[in-house]
């Protein structure tokens, strides 16, 4: 008699922790994005209370989506200080840079070694698109475009935890690399780059792919270091 009430207990319990911890991802993926879309700017401090009443929930889930913005490196928790958007400065950008280009070598080689000719068409057809952005002068849109190719560039490797590490760091540079494709010869530049890619890809030659999609990865990093300054702390555009 006395074990019902007990097991009915620790049920309430479990679905209260999982409606917890859904919501956490619910709250963490809001914040992502007020973060990736200038909402919320580098070194902005994130006022828990504030945001949970924006937001309309408790202070809980905000609270743990923080730590997990933490986590993927967008959020800085400072003890005694509280809770701001990650800043990231000049030695940090090219650290993950060259952490980005090694994994961009390794996509390239193994994208070459995967993909399809359906692959090849939908990633040509992204390089037309966004070379009529580039024409217009459209920065923002072009921005978005460029992320979902690289995205879908390195789906095509067909490693969940490859792309998993590659959208980890586009998140970090997030702030240093949309000033670099502002100016309309940065945009050209840089999809002249991708259709080097795609044309390496199609080759089938696996070296030269991975070589391409590295060369891309660093040159945009001397893009964002010259768009930015040596001297000037990331901001977001």
């Amino acid at each position: 008699m006395n074990a019902r009430p007990s097991a009915r207990n620790d049920e309430d319990t479990a679905l209260e922790l999982l409606r917890s911890t859904s919501l956490a991802t619910v709250i963490q993926e809001k914040i992502e994005r007020m973060i990736l879309e200038g909402e919320l700017v580098a070194g902005q401090h994130l006022n828990e209370l504030a945001l949970a009443q924006s937001l309309g929930v408790s202070r809980s889930p905000v609270r743990e989506a923080c730590r997990k913005l933490e986590q993927a490196g967008l959020v800085e928790i400072i003890n005694n200080r509280g809770m701001f958007v990650r800043r990231v400065d000049l030695q940090q950008a090219l650290d993950i840079y060259a952490i980005r280009g090694a994994l961009a070598e390794l996509s390239g080689q193994l994208i070459a070694r995967h993909a399809t000719p359906a692959d090849i068409a939908v990633l040509r057809q992204q390089v037309a698109q966004m070379e009529a952005t580039a024409e217009s002068g459209d920065a923002t849109t072009y921005y978005r475009q460029n992320l979902a190719f690289h995205q879908q560039l390195v789906e095509y490797t067909r490693s969940a935890r490859l792309l998993e590490l590659f959208l980890g760091t586009d998140k970090e540079l997030h702030l240093y690399r949309q000033r670099s494709l502002v100016q309309p010869s940065g945009m050209n530049v840089s999809n002249q780059e991708h259709r080097a890619i795609v044309e390496a890809i199609a080759s089938g030659d696996e070296a030269k792919a991975g070589e391409a999609f590295k060369r891309h990865v660093l040159n945009g990093r001397q893009r964002a270091v010259n768009a930015v300054g040596r001297d000037d702390p990331p901001r977001p555009a």
